[in-house]
């Protein structure tokens, strides 16, 4: 069974026919796993977490991973031992997102045992009810008294169905053997400790590519190849030893294509060459990688690698053949930075194709020569060299603009701001950033209807948008909006000065991508729109009109009522007493989110009112975030329009769960009377025991 069951099987499922012989959890005779940090947490008062030495004190998620960066070492993943772990799984999951590590929690119904039989599946030896030694930890299903499989919680925003770092099967938590390795669609991806996290992530976004293509993903390090191994350690590998490696793929004839990125030094990139020829030597493999110095890059929205020079910018791939090698090699690179079937290779164009009724002409501005398509002027000549595109003859085609290919634009030159420098917006997004010091021009993508994106604003939930230089990253049939930025107006996510929050952490080292805040949205203006063809070619839209750059605030998976994800949290400390208003009859809870009051409503004859208990930061404290959107002018939101109609707090559905009704009122004589009956609890229970149920619908009228 593997890391990513999901805790519903038990380990009778597994051929265990005997119970296991287990005792209560006892801290002092528990088994510790190397790799692996546990904290033991117990339940507090209202069903909050607690650490059993400091019951006084309830735990968020912050707490837990303050406990964890304290006790634990920086690369370890974090076992929860508590019972109906599962039961928590909104904070655990935040707690792995803040510590960027798997979390293992147990399955809901399961108590925290250790195990005392000899063997479980394979246990180790000496581990015997009276031998004194070290126990290992299991959730035991309490109706069933079976083994439990725990739950393995990846971070949110680095979430996959790849294994995590521990095999985990039979309700034991075991260290996995060997080198470390991650399954690529056709191929292998090579981690350590310190990178396997993110490697997985970046592992399962990678598409399948040509049919005898092997891709292969390892770190540079020292002239050879870095290879970790699951006991922690790492080792640097020669080309023969990494074919060594690599003995289970099959290589001969084939194309190996290594994402990589290579060493700044001469020296080392010389021995990495001769490694890249060794290895193709060794396996009898066409061996691409990119030009020394440069770097493979994945391409998210086509799940595919292009290959960069040390500046950045696109070129063909380098082969590295053997000796005896027959023949053309299968793949051919293009100067776009891929690598395609020599057989299926599709001829790109190079130069703007007028139509009759648009021709297209380059944009002005300081990137002419980028040869990006307008909707009006004079067709130029095609450039030198350059194959015609396939298909009917430039004056049969008529209506639908022509999709040109499109380089990406030179990256401007930056400069360090000063901390007093003026705001950017996003609260976390602290002074003294790197920005750009000169104009340029980048694509940021948006929803179809351009022209609306255009004027009222790209939607989003950040309280920033993201550009980049180059249109390739953007999927086939996909819209973006050209942009100018004036200095000042953007900061290169690779030189990121501040503690990104984790929604979004993926975008960090993002080479070419620009982060354009809030507050300086005024320097960025809109200067046309284009439709994505794939590989880099553009179509232009018409009727995008120009003007500034805004953002229009789109509820999302994390936002609220429309607000942005960046918002003001209430209570900032402690449980507070806050109102709210919920239907007589059987309707539930409202989807989405809940308005609250911090002093009891006035009199609804069709409403109840309940007290409930508020955590702290669970709730959108509405003018205090209307507040700090003020100046944000080219930022639309609902939170000055929720402020102005009154709502002061803001309840998101994903924590219903975690606010608990303490007392409820029906309207009676135009004052609200307690109904002495209710049972406090977390709010979603106490809500259907509180509405009626709703009216059978009447006999039918008689036909008249």
């Amino acid at each position: 069974m593997t890391a990513l069951r999901q805790g519903t099987g038990t380990a009778g499922d597994l051929g265990i026919d005997r119970l296991p012989a287990t005792r209560r959890f006892d801290p002092r005779r528990h088994r510790r796993v190397a790799g692996l940090f546990d904290l033991w947490l117990a339940p507090g008062p209202e069903g909050r977490l607690v650490v059993p030495t400091d019951p006084g004190r309830s735990l968020d998620a912050r707490g837990v991973a303050d406990l964890v960066r304290r006790g634990g070492e920086a690369a370890d993943d974090v076992r929860i031992l508590t019972d109906d772990g599962a039961r928590h799984t909104d904070l655990f999951t935040e707690v792995a997102g803040l510590l960027g590590h798997d979390v293992l929690i147990s399955p809901e119904g399961s108590d925290i045992r250790h195990i005392t039989a000899r063997k479980l599946g394979g246990g180790d030896p000496g581990d015997g009810p009276d031998g004194g030694g070290p126990l290992h930890a299991l959730p035991l299903d309490r109706v069933t008294r079976r083994p439990m499989d725990w739950i393995v919680l990846q971070p949110p925003d680095l979430a996959t169905p790849l294994p995590g770092w521990f095999a985990v099967d039979e309700g034991l938590v075991r260290p996995r053997t060997g080198v470390v390795g991650l399954p690529l669609p056709a191929g292998l991806a090579l981690a350590t400790r310190a990178d396997f996290v993110a490697r997985r992530a970046t592992a399962h976004r990678l598409g399948g590519g040509s049919e005898d293509l092997v891709t292969v993903a390892v770190t540079a390090r020292s002239g050879g190849f870095l290879v970790g191994n699951y006991s922690g350690t790492q080792e640097v590998h020669s080309g023969g030893q990494l074919a060594a490696l690599l003995g289970d793929l099959p290589l001969y004839g084939a194309d190996l294509r290594l994402w990589l990125t290579w060493p700044s030094d001469s020296g080392e990139q010389a021995k990495l060459a001769e490694q890249a020829a060794e290895l193709a030597e060794t396996t009898g493999a066409t061996v691409w990688t990119p030009p020394p110095g440069g770097r493979a890059e994945l391409i998210d929205h086509q799940r595919d690698l292009r290959a960069l020079d040390p500046a950045g910018a696109a070129v063909p791939w380098q082969a590295h053949r053997p000796r005896y090698a027959d023949g053309p090699p299968t793949l051919a690179a293009t100067p776009d930075g891929r690598l395609v079937s020599r057989l299926a290779r599709q001829r790109i164009v190079v130069a703007p194709v007028a139509t009759p009724t648009a021709p297209a002409a380059p944009v002005a501005g300081p990137d002419t020569g980028a040869g990006v398509p307008a909707a009006a002027g004079p067709s130029p000549a095609p450039a030198a060299g350059a194959e015609p595109a396939p298909g009917p003859a430039p004056e049969q085609v008529t209506g639908e603009p022509v999709a040109v290919l499109v380089p990406a634009v030179p990256r401007p030159p930056l400069v360090a701001e000063r901390r007093r420098a003026p705001a950017y917006g996003p609260p976390w997004l602290r002074g003294g950033q790197q920005v750009n010091a000169a104009e340029f021009e980048a694509f940021v993508p948006a929803p179809a209807d351009l022209a609306r994106s255009a004027t009222e604003g790209v939607p989003s939930a950040e309280l920033f948008l993201v550009a980049s230089l180059d249109p390739r990253s953007a999927p086939a049939g996909g819209h973006l909006l050209r942009i100018r930025v004036g200095p000042g107006g953007a900061i290169p996510m690779a030189a990121l000065r501040s503690h990104v929050p984790a929604r979004f952490q993926y975008l960090l080292g993002a080479p070419d991508t620009y982060l354009l805040p809030a507050a300086r949205l005024d320097r960025v203006h809109v200067v046309g729109g284009f439709r994505s063809a794939g590989f880099g070619r553009l179509a232009p839209v018409d009727g995008v009109p120009g003007g500034p750059l805004r953002i229009r605030g789109a509820s999302a998976a994390r936002s609220v009522a429309g607000l942005p994800n960046d918002v003001r949290r209430w209570p900032g400390f402690g449980t507070r007493r806050a109102y709210a208003l919920l239907p007589a009859r059987s309707r539930g809870l409202p989807r989405g989110w809940l308005r609250l009051y911090r002093k009891p409503p006035a009199v609804r004859p069709d409403r109840l009112m309940v007290e409930v208990r508020v955590p702290r930061g669970r709730t959108v404290d509405v003018g205090s975030t209307a507040a700090m959107l003020t100046g944000l002018d080219l930022v639309r939101t609902r939170a000055d329009r929720l402020h102005r109609a009154g709502v002061q707090l803001v309840l998101g559905s994903r924590f219903y769960d975690r606010v608990r009704v303490h007392r409820a009122y029906r309207p009676a004589a135009g004052a609200w009377q307690r109904i002495p009956e209710v049972v406090p609890g977390p709010l979603p229970a106490a809500v259907g025991g509180l509405q009626s149920p709703a009216p059978a619908p009447g006999p039918a009228p008689a036909p008249s």
